[in-house]
């Protein structure tokens, strides 16, 4: 299950997966496994297609109901889609 704390993690890391093995600490470790990892990478990623206008309607609607199946709350769904809309609008400012 995705938390507000995992998207704390993931933001602290910018999303660098090699930089949070290198430098994370164990408690951070032991919370964020890479299973949680690679399912926030799903989701940001699954996200930037739809707000790109790259997905079918049944693609959005699996993305929706996945994210209601992972995730704690509302509140931790909104901050995954505010985590994506910022890494996306850093990559159009590269």
């Amino acid at each position: 299950m995705i938390t507000s704390k995992h998207t704390e993690i993931y933001k602290l890391y910018e999303g660098d997966g090699d930089g949070f093995v290198r430098c994370s600490s164990d408690e951070e470790r032991i919370y964020m496994t890479y299973k949680h990892w690679a399912l926030m990478e799903e989701f940001i990623q699954s996200i930037h297609l739809v707000k790109k206008g790259l997905t079918a309607k049944c693609f959005y609607e699996n993305l929706c109901k996945k994210l209601q199946e992972n995730c704690d709350s509302q509140e931790t769904i909104n901050e995954i889609i505010q985590l994506a809309e910022d890494i996306l609008l850093q990559k159009q400012k590269n």
